[in-house]
């Protein structure tokens, strides 16, 4: 087919996509219908979610309501949420597909290189979009496995000087410094696509202080950022769930990228998650993970009990009665304390400085503009920089099995709670950890792993990013980095059991485990692999000489 012509058959196929789209019947006046019933029920089609006009459709105050899918297929027109859940109970949501159109990311080849290797240009594929793209993650994939490249990095904003668009699909992107994802000219890009919204709402599928909610047999193809996110709730069931590339008109090339970021992000629960039967793949950011939050102390009043914490973001999740958990700066856990009262507090620019030089590698600096007091029963010595955490709202109970995870850019499963189970589940070709437990205190995440058990879960092909010496190493990890970035003495985990873990075609050390007190580990088996050399987290002096590598630990 000449170049003309193929042009011209794309551009009809794009013209019938677009008015397709426009003769999709709304899904809204569908859902208004069935308010205050027991079921309601999304008919099988396929069906228009106009939340460019709309915003995210809402649920709330539902009670012991099931939402039936049936099998249909529901488009977004813009790169925002599409359903919130909120304080919703004993609710169950099934049997439908999210997708957007447009595409929240766009792919394509490079096509040209500086021989000096500052910049690149990419055209993007036919049927991609090429308007509003953004090189907030930029990803490179072999074009001839569609997957990611193997000892590569991906990138962002931060990795570019310059970012133009230079033809009708044509991007160049001019490097700040001279570093290297091994790219070459026929390799594939992913960049993401923005919302033409203002402040438009991140992820696809939210529910936010909801109890028992099952959400079963849906699947997300895109989303502006998660794809599942939970906020503040407890004990939701996610069964047969699935995060995955999406389906493509005639005449595009297959879909390189799923959702944005993390495929079940589940923060800051009650009472965490079961995660079970899932299949997470392509995404671009983490695909299964349970967490808290950790704040950093910027002042002190023993007088009064008082805590206060600096944070980056509203609506925090403390209440009185909560149990929170103190870190020492050090890395090791101190005390608890329950909570009395809560006011906000806003920090000053001199007890801001005081943290920050603290945590050199803090993430988003300048969003710590926010803080909360706390009053407390009891009153531990702490001192400015040392953590606290919501030892209530970090996910405790969680379980997370039987689900195929990975072919993404970081972890397969990331655990930052406590009194949960990790087993039986198959993490494929992640770039980084397959699972990692870890706070990640440059990301003041929490909390502090006590009484998990990770047992039968199958690792193959993980840890293939190009090495980053200061990434926590190990396939299965356990592992801590404190503000200074040291490994700390026992005490920053507590009771962690390993057993039964099979990890093939991945890089020595497969198991890593470093400040736990009450550390077993058996019957965990490495096949050796002659894979490319990696030395992540050489900073903290790991070796690479083996299966294992163990830091700071007692029985």
């Amino acid at each position: 087919m000449k170049l003309t012509s193929r042009i011209l058959h794309l551009c009809v196929c794009m013209a019938l996509a677009v008015a397709a789209q426009a003769q999709l019947p709304e899904l809204k006046p569908i859902l208004d219908a069935q308010k205050n019933n027991p079921v309601i029920e999304i008919p099988a089609g396929k069906y228009l979610l106009n939340n460019m006009t709309n915003g995210a459709y809402q649920f709330a105050n539902l009670s012991n309501v099931e939402i039936r899918g049936n099998g249909a297929s529901i488009i977004c027109n813009s790169q925002e949420l599409a359903f919130r859940f909120l304080n919703c109970t004993n609710i169950k949501i099934s049997g439908f597909s999210i997708d957007y159109d447009p595409l929240c990311f766009t792919q394509g080849a490079i096509v040209a290189k500086d021989a000096g290797n500052m910049w690149f240009e990419v055209e993007i594929d036919p049927g991609y979009p090429v308007d509003n793209v953004k090189n907030a993650r930029v990803q490179f994939y072999d074009a001839a496995t569609r997957q990611l490249k193997r000892n590569s990095i991906t990138t962002g904003e931060g990795h570019y000087s310059a970012f133009q668009k230079v033809g009708t699909r044509r991007f160049r992107l001019t490097k700040s410094t001279a570093w290297a994802a091994g790219e070459k000219v026929g390799d594939l890009v992913v960049l993401d696509v923005v919302s033409t919204k203002a402040n438009p709402a991140a992820h696809a599928f939210q529910l936010e202080k909801c109890t028992n909610a099952t959400v079963e047999d849906v699947t997300v193809y895109g989303s502006n950022s998660f794809s599942f996110y939970e906020r503040d709730c407890r004990s939701t069931h996610y069964n047969r769930c699935k995060v995955g590339r999406g389906p493509t008109a005639p005449g595009m090339p297959a879909r390189l990228r799923s959702s944005n970021a993390d495929g079940i992000h589940s923060s800051m629960a009650g009472i965490g998650p079961l995660v079970e039967n899932c299949d997470v793949k392509h995404n671009g950011d983490d695909c299964i993970i349970v967490c808290g939050r950790s704040f950093p102390v910027c002042r002190v009043d023993s007088a009064t009990k008082s805590v206060y914490l600096m944070a980056r973001e509203a609506n925090l999740v403390f209440y009185t009665g909560d149990t929170l958990q103190h870190v020492l700066y050090a890395g090791t856990k101190n005390s608890k304390m329950k909570v009395v009262a809560v006011e906000p507090y806003t920090p000053t620019e001199t007890e801001k400085q005081a943290v920050f030089a603290l945590y050199e590698t803090l993430l988003f600096k300048p969003n710590y503009t926010r803080g909360v007091r706390i009053t407390v029963d009891t009153m531990p010595a702490m001192g400015i920089g040392d953590v606290v955490y919501n030892d209530s709202h970090m996910g405790k109970g969680f379980v997370i099995r039987n689900n195929k995870v990975g072919y993404n850019r970081s972890r397969g499963i990331l655990i930052k709670s406590s009194n949960g189970i990790v087993h039986d589940n198959e993490i494929t070709g992640t770039a980084m950890n397959g699972i990692l437990v870890a706070p990640e205190i440059h990301w003041m995440g929490g909390g502090f792993a006590d009484n998990v058990e990770i047992r039968h879960n199958r690792f193959f092909e993980c840890m293939f990013e190009k090495t980053n010496q200061a990434m926590p190493p190990g396939v299965l990890s356990v592992f801590y980095s404190n503000g200074a970035g040291n490994v700390p003495a026992a005490g920053a985990f507590g009771q962690i059991n390993v057993h039964h873990n099979t990890i093939q075609k991945s890089p020595y050390p497969g198991f890593v485990f470093t400040s736990v007190i009450g550390l077993q580990q058996s019957a965990n088996t490495m096949v050796p692999h002659p894979c490319g050399s990696r030395e992540h987290g050489k900073k903290y002096s790991t070796t690479f000489t083996g299966p294992v590598w163990e830091k700071n630990n007692t029985p």
